[in-house]
């Protein structure tokens, strides 16, 4: 009896036996960085499992005549593990996304991994990142490897009976704004950089949001009442009167939204107002279409800001438009890459302290998809004055 409880346990601890393809290289990703990157995830990777030795999966490969893993679906992959004797098998893919208009870029790394015996995925996770510091990609290795190790399906955060984001109308019609109701939304995403982890449950009293960016006509009331200071801008290009108010700094954001008994919205409330419910990467979906935003491109019909609303499939389920592209957006929110690591769940405003303002939505100036996603965060100093910052306001429901 002892014997079988122990071997029982010892069983039970085995790390599984995983076969770790190499990494391939993808849109503009160097031979050196692929290496490095499936270095450093063989390295800590076989600190929590099995891991085969990369000799005898490159053999395998090439006796199945596989050439690499995107030559290889999943069946394939299923037969390849069983030929290793693998209880798994990971693939890897390296991509760099330039952006045209600036020196620098977007790392983008998709690790794919299916178990063999029940021949289904056991995880599909992606990880896209600007800093390139090797600090940097080692925590991101890290992390990476122990998702690999420990993937759940039934331990993935969900939301119950989630409600389904549209169009709704409000207690009250406040012209220029939609409601977003009450209610719970999963924040935050495991696509992006290391400060929109980990996804989290948060919920919101319900809220209004300005349905699109406050233009330059309406930045000139502010202005014309002493209430609200210039922008820092002079070019006609960015002041057309239904183009978005930018090179506006935080205070000056927050002031407006004063002006108009209005508050400038969190960061919770501008990603449940652009992503809904269904944790969708764009307002409009999870498919990046292009040529649906406004971002830095030549066939768009904007070399700069566009009238708000000028794309009309750009629009988020609540029905607020551009919160992807055409102008960064402040928040309210204080930056802080650990704060999702303590939120609370209930109506978060940011840390109570900082340096920078977190942005949100990307602008015109940006190429990259990961720029424009729903879930990126971009911490801005509140006192810059950029050609491609501007915001939009939120309202508590009015008392009835």
């Amino acid at each position: 009896m002892f014997f079988l409880c122990f071997l029982a346990i010892f069983l039970s601890s085995v790390s599984p036996r995983t076969a770790l393809l190499p990494c391939e290289r993808l849109s503009g990703a160097s031979a050196k960085n692929a290496d490095r990157l499936d270095s450093k995830l063989r390295k800590v990777l076989g600190t929590q499992v099995d891991l085969i030795s990369r000799d005898k999966v490159e053999k395998a490969m090439s006796t199945r005549g596989v050439e690499s893993s995107r030559a290889c679906d999943d069946k394939c992959l299923v037969e390849l593990g069983q030929a290793l004797g693998a209880d798994r098998v990971v693939t890897q893919t390296l991509s760099f996304q330039r952006k045209e208009q600036v020196k620098g870029g977007v790392w983008v790394w998709i690790v794919h991994q299916i178990d063999v015996k029940t021949q289904k995925l056991s995880g599909h996770f992606e990880k896209a990142w600007v800093h390139s510091a090797p600090s940097w990609w080692d925590i991101i290795v890290r992390n990476q490897a122990k998702k690999l190790a420990t993937f759940d399906p039934q331990k993935r955060l969900t939301l119950d009976n989630c409600q389904e984001a549209r169009p709704t109308e409000g207690p009250v019609d406040i012209p220029g704004m939609v409601y977003v109701p009450a209610g719970e939304f999963i924040m935050g995403s495991e696509l992006g950089e290391l400060d929109e982890e980990p996804r989290h449950i948060v919920y919101l009293d319900a809220y209004y949001i300005d349905k699109y960016e406050v233009t330059n006509q309406d930045y000139e009331h502010c202005i014309e009442a002493k209430k609200c200071g210039r922008q820092w801008v002079s070019a006609r290009a960015f002041l057309g009167p239904r183009q978005p108010a930018v090179a506006v700094g935080w205070d000056n954001a927050v002031a407006y939204c004063r002006f108009v008994d209005k508050h400038l919205p969190t960061e919770a409330e501008w990603e449940k107002a652009a992503r809904g419910t269904d944790e969708r990467r764009f307002p409009w979906g999870d498919e990046w279409r292009p040529d649906w935003v406004n971002i830095h491109q030549a066939d768009d019909g904007f070399e700069f800001t566009a009238p708000v609303g000028s794309f009309p499939e750009n629009v988020s389920p609540y029905g607020a438009y551009d919160m992807a592209g055409n102008a960064w957006e402040w928040t309210w929110d204080w930056a802080s890459d650990d704060y999702y690591q303590k939120s609370p769940r209930n109506n978060p405003k940011g840390p109570s302290s900082g340096v920078r303002r977190i942005m949100r939505g990307g602008s015109w100036n940006y190429d990259v998809p990961f720029f424009v996603s729903t879930h990126n965060r971009s911490p801005g100093r509140p006192w810059i004055h950029k050609k491609y910052v501007g915001f939009r306001c939120a309202r508590v429901v009015p008392e009835q």
